[in-house]
């Protein structure tokens, strides 16, 4: 595993940083992983999109 996979396994990096830390270093990964870089990366944006919907769910109610 690579250190961005690590990282986001301990859920130490939100989407937008593993994306950032992949740009810088794709090049040194097999292309297989990146594949598998980038399908962890839009599992976390699906994860972090549902935190975010239900957060403003529960504000909706708090606020009605």
């Amino acid at each position: 595993m690579c250190l961005i996979c690590v990282e986001m396994t301990k859920n130490k990096l939100t989407s937008k940083e593993a994306r950032s830390n992949l740009r810088e270093t794709y090049k040194t990964l097999p292309k297989e992983h990146v594949y598998e870089v980038i399908k962890m990366i839009w599992k976390k944006e699906d994860e972090e999109a549902e935190e975010a919907e239900q957060l403003l769910e529960k504000e909706e109610h708090e606020n009605h």
